[in-house]
């Protein structure tokens, strides 16, 4: 079984995207907005920080209490879209109930919108669109699979889970290269059966190793993209690597596989951003 980990791929992104900084003598800022202390959303945070900073870009970060109003939100909010200094905003979801995010994301510029969250760039993902962005996580594992050189072209896809971040716009990237995709959810009737059918199983379900090999069919590839805690308190993925590892034939690890990726393609996407406002 071969272990699908990230860091070669990231090391040739953040190669890319230092050459791009060094050849253009320019410093991409990337705004990441955060309403609250979420533990989580304060431990990406660093992460991006210190990740950025490695890749010759720029993070100013801009926090609210977790009680501000929305006109307290949006004018932060405004004042960052309308800044041609900054080039990528990245906000973390969900927002507090009181926080209008049908407003944001009808004000927010598609050149900033780097994890692919306006309609504009979802319809433009749909549309195959160049310039629009697709959420990162969904290219990231379209990323690893060409860095690999996972054959995807006319063979069978599962995604298991259905959200707009991971599932319904992976399941588009998937068919714009010529696989057949199968998305899997809480509805989906034999859902071990239907999973066995797939070359490349993805799973995106936001629950602790809720995937083991029982969904596997013998000799697959299966991506990882979930991040979470186990009851000692260890990251770990959707999938149950030990039993998974026994089945598939190339498998990411949850941490080192897909995880690192993400944040990369969040870099390529802030310096994509910064050519594409360039050239308005």
């Amino acid at each position: 079984m071969e272990e699908l980990r990230g860091k070669e791929l990231v090391e040739k992104i953040k190669a890319e995207c230092l050459g791009f900084v060094q050849e253009h003598h320019c410093i991409p800022t990337l705004a990441v907005l955060r309403v609250g202390e979420k533990e989580s959303d304060i431990a990406y945070e660093q992460s991006v920080k210190k990740r950025f900073q490695g890749f010759g870009l720029e993070v100013k970060d801009y926090h609210l209490d977790a009680n501000c109003s929305n006109e307290e939100f949006m004018k932060v909010f405004r004042f960052l879209n309308d800044d041609p200094e900054i080039h990528g905003i990245l906000v973390f979801r969900p927002l507090p109930k009181q926080i209008n995010e049908e407003e944001m994301l009808r004000y927010m510029k598609k050149e900033k919108d780097l994890d692919g969250i306006t309609r504009e760039n979802l319809a433009g993902l749909l549309l195959q669109d160049e310039n629009a962005f697709a959420p990162c996580t969904a290219e990231a594992v379209m990323q690893l699979c060409k860095h690999f050189e996972i054959p995807l072209a006319g063979k069978e896809v599962c995604i298991i889970g259905r959200s707009l971040v991971v599932g319904k716009p992976l399941a588009i990237l998937m068919l714009n290269q010529n696989a057949t995709v199968t998305v899997c959810h809480s509805k989906t009737e034999n859902i071990k059966e239907v999973c066995k059918r797939a070359d490349v199983l993805v799973a995106a379900i936001g629950r602790a190793k809720a995937i083991g090999s029982s969904y596997c069919k013998e000799g697959a590839t299966v991506i990882d993209v979930g991040i979470n805690v186990d009851e000692e308190g260890n990251l770990c993925g959707d999938v149950d690597f030990d039993t998974m590892k026994t089945v598939a034939d190339k498998l990411t690890p949850v941490p080192g596989g897909l995880g690192l990726v993400t944040t990369a393609v969040l870099a390529q996407h802030l310096v994509r951003a910064y050519q594409l406002l360039e050239e308005k």
